[in-house]
């Protein structure tokens, strides 16, 4: 049975699969039977001229090469024009030999070496595209004993398998929580969304009128959904490619939508049946029940998914799609509303502003390039309601294993027990006080303050994709470089970071609904959200006696809408922050926060606002993954932390914030848990190879490296020195620790393992018996016919020499050359060039003579150093840009070798589809031309070129639904 046989386009692909395979088996036994034809025909003769006749032809008929009824090679008619080119010389060459006595025995052996490399290349391509149709038939059958098994694959040996009462534990606990309404006071949080938002007293009329103007807008974005035809084949396919990319599908239902892309037929007739369900939005419903499965996820949390059709699906999304992209436009407009948003620029008082362009210029009060304007930027692109869609067609663009490590010790649906539920944020906090410090990643997400004065540039324009995986680690360079920034000018910061509990899982109905309400949303979509928030639920594995039972509590995973609720409630949180703080701005994403400040006071009433939020939404924070630092400019000093603020590590990924030395260091510990279960996942795989690949690329070359953090300046040399360093270690304890169980079962290796490299090349040769593998075969993308290994040094090694080995130094290079530009302004302006300016304009001057020929003092001078454009080298906006690159390419490889370039250049004629290593050099990225130089050589010498297979001998649909297939994580 093909995977996911319920689809004929599978069945065809099998089908075409098997064919292409028989093809290659019969190619490759007719190209080896006239290789040892020639080879004893050979034996036999030794007459030099004789022994080039006979193998010119053998070659001309091993490569199926045309030619005329005379023996000439007709030109263009192979793949191999360079072969073509070289039997046409010989048989010149042959003809020259037989008069001229200087063409030598020795000459002729060469050409006949020559050929005989050419036939042994063929035999090579033809042996490993042999191995890799093996390797595709390997994964086929295990894929098969996967589904009929139940998917239920044997745990390897030296694992106790516990995923079975993990996965019932996270069952059980998320029942416990989604059934039982939340008890919202919804009088209570009426107030204080009224007061939040000036509508109780209208003590801020500029905010009511800001509110005025979203509602008007809403009820305007509901007629607009109200219109007929709002399904057609351009809305169908790009909800259909939305739902592709999202994480809510299984592997058969995304069949059936690609079916649907390829049939205008079906699409016009899903148009319209979904056109007719819009209309009758108040008749709405999910049906009898809704199944719901568990999947683990890589980092050990078990989410649970609702399988509604494919046709509910579509029709969600959609309508998910059209409120997220409204809002997200709307809340844009209110916080540009002026009077309703506190700005975060800081006041500079006129006389400072006079003062300023009487010492130095009117240029002295620009704000645009300054560090808050930079800041302000980053924050409104990047942050400001970051999990609302920007346009129709935005989506995410996530690696396979893109995933926020969980520093859970259990990995385990996150709840709270609803007898432990606190009813206040102080009990909350109270009841957490005694758990670890070691506060759990999850994902945090920032926003700053607007800037009117920048509101004009290009902050609000979205881009084609979302990389929720870029703008996390973003943040955590920004924290790094506000940190460094911030204690050597001002002595300190104080950060805190904090996630809700459970947030799809934990929101109540009321508080969505109460909020949807005043921000506009009618009556008529009320009703609909609140039929879809209470959902019948059932899970897959319920007899058929068990009744569904009703949604009381939380927000569906995976869908748009559920995104529009959270985010709309969060925005409420986003506000009261702003507002509390006098124009702070918490940054966040989703459900998880962060909040800096010089002034550790100010870190204290933003902690208020988040207390205040909680407890009138009846929300809950999540201790376990909050935490606070207060960091001294001096390691040496230990600052005081305010009762109120949350107690814990600040976390992100497999990172730890060192409260002594400001920097984000790796926490080994964790590492060693998930090498653990790497591990695992690696032995659970192992009996296809192509599985296991596709595991080790996700978990180790790509959750790892993400966890790690994006190498940056801000973070220096030494944290790429301790990532790489970091891989090393995982390899060795994957592969070659006593505890290692990934050859239970296997022939075991003469030499010791240790790394992924050996093992493969351990698992083919006692496998398919193939020896001397190439490492190219592994690393090369699977287009040239390798599998496509991903090396996470690799990864990390070309912007080692880019990186500013010691980041405190950029900040010292400024301080000097800050001085050095107070002197010279100075200078410029005690020549009196300046005086004699203003005086000849008319501008103003101080009041006091002496003060009129006495330049500002350096205090004055630097007071507003990251309000303003202080326009020389390395001045602050400067140093806060380079600190947060990212040096892409820096020490990558940036020319090819003769011979890999001229293999690049071969690939460059290829009819077929090429990714990662192409026919253009300088349009690869730098991990591939790392690889293709690396491998390169081996690759040429071995098959003639970069090509390890022909072009076409591989069945490159089926390999490209191995790599849509996401990887089954065993619990």
């Amino acid at each position: 049975m093909p995977p996911n046989s319920g689809s004929v386009f599978s069945e065809t692909l099998q089908e075409i699969t098997n064919t292409k395979l028989e093809e290659l088996s019969k190619r490759r036994s007719e190209f080896e039977a006239t290789k040892a034809n020639i080879v004893s025909r050979l034996e036999n003769e030794t007459d030099p001229l004789k022994r080039l006749a006979l193998l010119g032809q053998g070659v001309k008929d091993s490569y199926a090469m045309k030619t005329t009824k005379t023996g000439e090679i007709l030109p263009g008619q192979s793949k191999n024009p360079e072969l073509e080119l070289e039997l046409k010389n010989l048989d010149s060459f042959m003809a020259q030999s037989k008069y001229d006595p200087s063409i030598t025995p020795q000459l002729m052996r060469g050409w006949e070496e020559s050929l005989l490399r050419h036939l042994n290349l063929q035999s090579s391509k033809f042996e490993y595209a042999s191995l890799y149709a093996q390797l595709v038939t390997e994964w086929l059958s295990t894929e098969n004993a996967a589904e009929s098994a139940g998917e239920d694959v044997d745990m390897a040996e030296g694992f106790e398998d516990v995923g079975d009462s993990m996965k019932k534990e996270a069952r059980r606990g998320w029942e416990k929580i989604v059934f039982e309404p939340a008890g919202v006071d919804g009088g209570a949080l009426k107030a204080y969304l009224l007061s939040l938002f000036g509508l109780q007293d209208g003590s801020n009329p500029a905010q009511a009128k800001a509110m005025k103007q979203l509602r008007n807008k809403l009820a305007q974005f509901e007629n607009t959904l109200a219109a007929p035809k709002q399904f057609n084949s351009v809305t169908l396919t790009w909800a259909i490619n939305g739902l592709l990319a999202s994480d809510l599908l299984t592997d058969e239902r995304r069949e059936v939508l690609r079916d649907f892309l390829v049939n205008p037929t079906i699409l016009a007739e899903v148009a319209d049946v979904l056109n007719m369900r819009l209309a009758a939005l108040s008749s709405w419903s999910w049906g009898e029940s809704v199944a719901l499965e568990q999947q683990r996820k890589i980092t050990g949390v078990y989410n649970v998914l609702m399988h509604e059709d494919v046709l509910q699906a579509v029709f969600l999304h959609y309508i998910g799609v059209k409120w997220s992209v409204f809002l997200k436009g709307a809340f844009r407009q209110f916080r540009k509303f002026d009077g309703a948003w506190k700005p975060s620029r800081r006041t500079i008082p006129q006389l400072d502003q006079r003062r300023r362009g009487y010492y130095i210029g009117p240029e002295a009060v620009q704000r645009h390039n300054s560090v808050h304007s930079a800041r302000d930027h980053t924050y409104r692109k990047h942050y400001f309601m970051a999990g609302l869609m920007g346009h129709d067609r935005q989506q995410n663009n996530s690696l396979e294993g893109e995933e926020e490590a969980n520093y859970a010790l259990v990995p385990q649906v996150q709840h709270i027990p609803q007898q432990s539920m606190p009813v206040t944020m102080k009990k909350q906090k109270r009841l957490s006080r005694g758990m670890a410090a070691a506060a759990p990643s999850s994902f945090f997400f920032l926003k700053a303050q607007s800037d009117d004065d920048d509101e004009s540039d290009d902050s609000d324009c979205d881009s084609e994709e979302r990389r929720p995986m870029e703008d996390k680690q973003r943040l955590i360079r920004l924290l790094s470089t506000e940190i460094a920034i911030n204690t050597k000018l001002h002595g300190e910061v104080t950060a805190f970071h904090s996630a809700f509990e459970s947030w799809n899982s934990l929101l109540p109905h009321e508080t969505i609904l109460i909020v949807m309400a005043l921000l506009g949303v009618s009556e008529t979509w009320i009703a609909f959200f609140s039929k879809f928030l209470r959902a019948p639920l059932k899970f897959l594995d319920d007899g058929p006696g068990t009744a569904p039972r009703t949604r009381r509590r939380g927000t569906p995973a995976s869908h748009v809408l559920s995104e529009v609720f959270g985010e709309s409630i969060l925005f409420c949180l986003d506000f009261a922050i702003n507002q509390a703080t006098g124009g702070h701005n918490v940054y966040r994403m989703h459900e998880d926060f962060w909040f800096w400040t010089r002034d550790h006071n100010v870190a204290q009433i933003a902690w208020k606002a988040v207390s205040d939020f909680v407890n009138a939404t009846r929300t809950y924070i999540d201790f376990s993954k909050s935490g606070t630092v207060r960091i001294s400019r001096d390691p040496s000093v230990t600052l005081d932390i305010d009762e109120s603020l949350p107690v814990g590590d600040i976390r992100w990924g497999f990172l730890r914030l060192s409260a002594k030395s400001g920097r984000f260091e790796i926490d080994q510990v964790m590492v060693d848990k998930h090498i653990v279960d790497l591990q695992r996942q690696l032995a659970d795989k192992r009996k296809s190879v192509i599985s296991f690949i596709q595991t080790w690329n996700t978990f180790a070359a790509t959750f790892f490296t993400s966890n790690f953090g994006r190498p940056a300046n801000c973070f220096g040399r030494e944290h790429v020195d301790q990532i790489l360093a970091t891989h090393q270690r995982i390899q060795r304890e994957v592969f070659s620790s006593p505890s290692s169980s990934l050859l239970a079962g296997e022939a075991q290796p003469k030499e010791p393992i240790t790394g992924v490299v050996e093992y493969l090349k351990h698992l083919l040769r006692t496998r398919f018996g193939v020896s001397d593998i190439p490492d190219a075969y592994l690393f090369f993308p699977i287009e040239l016919g390798g599998l496509d290994l991903r090396s996470p040094f690799v990864s990390i090694l070309p912007v080692r020499e880019a990186v500013i080995s010691d980041p405190s130094k950029t900040l010292d290079t400024f301080l000097e050359a800050e001085r050095d530009e107070y002197a010279r302004k100075k200078l410029v302006f005690e020549r009196g060039d300046r005086i004699l300016e203003n005086r000849t304009r008319g501008a103003w001057e101080p009041e006091d003579p002496r003060e009129r020929e006495q330049f500002l003092s350096f205090e004055e001078y630097v007071r507003y150093r990251e309000d303003l454009n202080y326009n020389f080298r390395d001045n602050l906006a400067s140093v806060f840009r380079k600190l947060l690159e990212v040096p892409a390419e820096g020490g990558g490889i940036r020319e090819a070798s003769a011979g890999v370039l001229g293999g690049i250049e071969a690939l460059g004629n290829s009819s077929h589809s090429l990714k990662g290593i192409t026919g253009d050099w300088h349009a690869m990225d730098s991990y591939w031309r790392w690889v293709a130089q690396l491998y390169g050589p081996e690759a040429i010498k071995r098959f003639g070129g970069l090509n390890i297979v022909e072009p076409g001998l591989l069945p490159m649909g089926m390999v490209s639904i191995f790599r849509e297939k996401r990887v089954k994580w065993q619990g």
